[in-house]
C-alpha cells in the first residue's frame, strides 16, 4: 500500500475534472482519472508523467450504475483504498424553461443528479466502512462540483441550475450524516469558467463571449482545481465545506 493519498476524479477527460486530476497528481496524490473519452485520458496521463503522483485512466460512463464501485476497486487494486473522491462529471443545457430542449431533460437529470447521487452514496458508504475499521484515524474527502446557479436562480439556464440546486442539498445532508466519521463532504460552486463546457452544452458562442466581455477575465479550470487541492490539504480537524468562487467582476 502506498503512503500517498489516493484519489478518484470523475469527468477527468476535460474541464475542471481534467485540471483537478493534474492538480492532485502535482500535489503527490495517486489519481484514478475517469471519463468517457479515452484519447483525452491518455493525453492526460502523458502530461502527468513528470508529476510526483501517478495517474491511471479508466474510460467509462459515470451514469452507469456500478461504475463508481469499479473506480474505487481500481484505486484499491493499484495502490490501496481511496481517501479522496472528486465528482466532477456533468452536463450543461442551454435554454430557459420554455426554450430548452425537453428531449434532453432526462439525460441532464441522469448525469447531473442521479449519477451524482449514486457516486455520493457509494463513496460515502465505502469511506464510512474504512472509517469504522480505523476509528476515523484518517480524514477522507468527497468533493462535489456544484455551481453558482445552484444557489441563485438564473433565467438563462434554469433547468441546468435546478439540477445543481438539488445536488447542493444532497451535499449538505450527506455532510451532516458522515462528518462524525472524519469524512469531509465539500461543495465547490464555480461561477463562469471558460472551458469546453459551454460548447458541449450548446450555449450560443456570441452570447458567451458577451458574458466574458462583461464579467472577465473568467475563471479557468485550473483556478477551481487549485481550490480543491487546498481544501483537501487542510488539517483533519478543518473543513471548508462550501466554497463559491467567481470571476472578480461577476455580479450574480
Amino acid at each position: 500500500m502506498t503512503e500517498a493519498r489516493i484519489a478518484v476524479v470523475t469527468g477527468a477527460s476535460s474541464g475542471i475534472g481534467r485540471a483537478t486530476a493534474r492538480e492532485l497528481a502535482g500535489r503527490g496524490l495517486h489519481v484514478v482519472a475517469a471519463g468517457r473519452r479515452g484519447e483525452r485520458l491518455a493525453e492526460l496521463v502523458e502530461e502527468s508523467r513528470t508529476e510526483p503522483g501517478r495517474t491511471i485512466p479508466v474510460t467509462g460512463d459515470i451514469t452507469r450504475p456500478g461504475h463508481t464501485e469499479e473506480l474505487l476497486a481500481v484505486a484499491e487494486r493499484e495502490w490501496g483504498p481511496a481517501s479522496v473522491f472528486v465528482a466532477s462529471a456533468g452536463q450543461g443545457l442551454a435554454g430557459t424553461v420554455l426554450g430548452s430542449d425537453p428531449e434532453r431533460w432526462a439525460e441532464l437529470v441522469d448525469a447531473n443528479y442521479l449519477a451524482v447521487l449514486r457516486q455520493m452514496r457509494s463513496v460515502a458508504a465505502e469511506f464510512r466502512k474504512q472509517a469504522e475499521a480505523d476509528g476515523g484515524a484518517q480524514v477522507r474527502d468527497l468533493v462535489v462540483i456544484g455551481s453558482t446557479v445552484g444557489r441563485q436562480v438564473s433565467a438563462a439556464n434554469p433547468v441546468y441550475g435546478s439540477t445543481k440546486f438539488a445536488v447542493h442539498s444532497l451535499v449538505e445532508a450527506l455532510r451532516q450524516e458522515v462528518c462524525t466519521h472524519n469524512i469531509r463532504v465539500t461543495l465547490i460552486e464555480p461561477g463562469f469558467v471558460r472551458s469546453g463546457f459551454q460548447e458541449s452544452a450548446g450555449y450560443d458562442a456570441a452570447w458567451f463571449e458577451a458574458v466574458a466581455e462583461e464579467n472577465g477575465p473568467l475563471l479557468v479550470p485550473e483556478d477551481v482545481a487549485d481550490v480543491i487541492g487546498y481544501v483537501i490539504g487542510r488539517p483533519a480537524h478543518v473543513h471548508l465545506d462550501d466554497i463559491r468562487l467567481r470571476p472578480t467582476r461577476q455580479r450574480a
